[in-house]
């Protein structure tokens, strides 16, 4: 089900109609029928009420561990009877594979794209496909199938482009640490400084009012690292959803005491967002609590014997 890579360069266009206001973008190359609109669960009222997806379309429903496809001649429709549903609570973001303007989707290209999806998905194995009834193939004539093949290329460099990662084989699993009995002989150098974040991925920190903490993106989510800070009070200001966010983060038992420090908690665990601006927001307890900027450490610092 997978596509060649191509080394024709592209253009992709990333259009936020509402600004930083909500996470939505539609995200579309001119040269291409297809385009994809990504937003979290938490938008859809908004999206439908602006009328922002027109047309039949494939769509998938995840939190990155478990994905749900489906397709729907109005699919956000469909995405509101999702959204009711308490067996799905992994859906948390949105990825709508729709036809361009003046470009519908018709029903054939649909079905065939859900059981595109749903099938490579399960090949690649990043996520586990959660699923309802069976996914077939359509049947299809040559002609139509090569322009499927076209539009379904292009529709898969868009979602990637919209940042999820679905589509794309899982890291090798890292090799088992040593036992007790290993025969390391204690001596050998300490490093001070090697970074914890997965292999290339930037780091960036966060600086406010005292409060220290540290980030980094694993695909399409961004990660507050184990030790870093969270405020211990909550602006006024702060909106619904960050309120709540805080207040299962202090019942979930995760964060430690720091001696000598009252305004401040450190996380044992690391904690995943569907972006920075609301990592920042939930370790703050703030609605404008800055940016985070790229972490700019010392060199590595190795220690003799």
């Amino acid at each position: 089900m997978n596509m060649k890579s191509s080394t024709i360069a592209t253009t992709t266009i990333i259009h936020r109609p509402f600004g930083d206001a909500i996470e939505y973008r539609r995200v579309a190359d001119p040269a291409c029928r297809a385009e994809v609109h990504a937003f979290p669960m938490t938008e859809l009222s908004a999206v439908s009420n602006a009328g922002l997806i027109k047309g039949a379309g494939a769509y998938a429903l995840t939190d990155g561990y478990v994905v749900y496809f489906g397709e729907s001649y109005r699919p956000l429709n469909r995405l509101m009877r999702h959204a009711a549903d308490p067996s799905k609570p992994y859906a948390k973001h949105i990825y709508v594979v729709a036809g361009c303007f003046g470009s519908s989707f018709d029903k054939s290209l649909v079905l065939d794209f859900e059981y595109r999806l749903t099938s490579l998905a399960i090949e690649v194995g990043v996520a586990t496909v959660a699923k309802g009834s069976n996914p077939t193939p359509p049947q299809l004539t040559g002609p139509d199938r090569s322009t499927h093949d076209r539009i379904y290329a292009d529709a898969l460099r868009l979602l990637v482009d919209a940042g999820c990662r679905l589509f794309h084989k899982a890291s090798p699993e890292c090799p088992g640490l040593p036992d007790a009995a290993s025969d390391v002989v204690d001596g050998e150098d300490m490093s001070i400084g090697i970074g914890t974040a997965p292999l290339g991925a930037e780091e960036f920190e966060l600086r406010y009012l005292g409060l220290w903490a540290r980030g980094y993106w694993s695909g399409n989510r961004f990660i507050v690292a184990a030790g870093s800070e969270v405020r211990y009070q909550t602006n006024d200001s702060v909106d619904v959803m960050t309120r709540l966010r805080r207040e299962e983060l202090d019942s979930a038992g995760v964060l430690a005491g720091i001696p000598g420090v009252s305004d401040r908690r450190r996380l044992v665990v690391a904690l995943s967002f569907p972006s920075p601006s609301i990592a920042a927001k939930v370790a703050c307890g703030a609605h404008t609590p800055g940016r985070w900027a790229s972490l700019s450490g010392s060199s590595p610092v190795v220690l003799a014997p």
